[in-house]
């Protein structure tokens, strides 16, 4: 380890990854994870000191995806399983973060994505310390980790 603080970012995908590393090495040691299951064996190994999450895993299979999806189908959509499984990817980040918070993570996260001020309100309610940019930028990105 660099003695950098470690950024987790947690995402279906791999472009978080790529642009933390490519824009915020500097200041952290980026350890990208792709489903919550790895995302919970990385901070038993290390607590991160920031954390980048992607909202929606549409990438993800299924049986990876956070979220009973039978009782989201039952409760919510009324036995579509269909709906219930877009439903879980598309809130997946949020569902993740909420895992990492029970796992006593307490670290800044940080969303891309243009949350109206109400939702972000709410995840704050949820989730303590919980920023949104609406784009890929270092600089807001910095800022809502709390580092410059």
């Amino acid at each position: 380890m660099s003695g950098r603080a470690r950024l987790l970012v947690v995402e279906d995908g791999h472009e978080y990854a790529e642009f933390a590393r490519l824009f915020l090495s500097d200041v952290f040691d980026v350890h990208g994870t792709r489903t919550a299951a790895d995302a919970l064996a990385a901070v038993r190994e290390a607590a991160p000191a920031g954390l980048l999450l992607d909202l929606r895993f549409d990438r993800t299979r299924p049986e990876d995806l956070l979220g009973d999806r039978d009782e989201v189908a039952a409760r919510l959509f009324g036995g579509d399983r269909d709906r219930a499984l877009r439903y879980l990817q598309d809130q997946q980040g949020t569902l993740v973060l909420g895992a990492l918070r029970d796992a006593g993570v307490g670290a800044p996260a940080v969303f891309v994505h243009d949350f109206p001020p109400r939702r972000l309100h709410n995840l704050r309610r949820l989730y303590g310390q919980v920023e949104a940019v609406a784009s890929f930028d270092a600089e807001a990105i910095r800022r809502a980790l709390g580092v410059s």
